[in-house]
């Protein structure tokens, strides 16, 4: 997957798919990774392809201090930032669902950060020989984490079962001299959490 320019999701014609790459994150895609992580409460986190907010709304549901930016202007966070060439702010951790179509350009860019950083792919991404394989090796991530379900980008609006098998990448400031490989369950809403 890892450069997927000229392909489409799974039951999407060319055509359907937004221009932007723009499929909003549930929150419970989010909130699995969180499980995971289990960060510090005071984490800073940066979110570069934050669209409307969804990812961000999540994370910061769980308490955490969120930045978040776009390329594009979704009337939220700050717009017109384009993380492949943007100056890091002061963060801990940079979490984001990134195009899919720019997914090895995005982890290229977060390990120049120098920062632990999360981005959610399709779970082909690392079955790509070309270049998922190489970019595995060439910096291996801490944790492989797939999820058990599959996603709903479309919040039921579009009908039907969604497709897309999706997954977690998580990588430390150094490659990994082990990689984690885990299922995550899918958790509960937030609000069902704290009933």
């Amino acid at each position: 997957m890892i450069s997927i320019k000229g392909t489409t999701l799974a039951n999407e014609s060319a055509a359907d798919r937004p221009k932007t790459d723009f499929y909003p994150t549930p929150e419970n895609v989010t909130l699995a990774l969180l499980d995971f992580l289990n960060l510090p409460e005071d984490t800073v986190i940066w979110e570069p392809a934050c669209g409307e907010g969804h990812m961000v709304k999540a994370l910061r549901s769980c308490g955490y201090t969120v930045f978040p930016t776009d390329l594009h202007d979704y009337g939220f966070g700050v717009p017109h930032t384009d993380y492949l060439e943007a100056s890091i702010p002061r963060c801990d951790w940079i979490i984001t669902n990134p195009p899919f179509n720019l997914f090895e350009e995005f982890v290229r860019r977060s390990i120049v950060h120098g920062k632990p950083f999360a981005l959610l792919a399709k779970s082909q991404c690392w079955h790509a020989e070309c270049r998922g394989a190489k970019l595995f090796w060439e910096f291996p991530p801490m944790a492989v984490l797939p999820l058990t379900w599959r996603p709903d980008f479309h919040f039921g609006t579009k009908g039907g079962r969604p497709t897309m098998e999706c997954i977690w990448t998580v990588w430390g400031t150094e490659p990994a001299k082990q990689t984690i490989y885990l299922p995550l369950l899918k958790p509960k809403k937030r609000s069902e959490q704290n009933a």
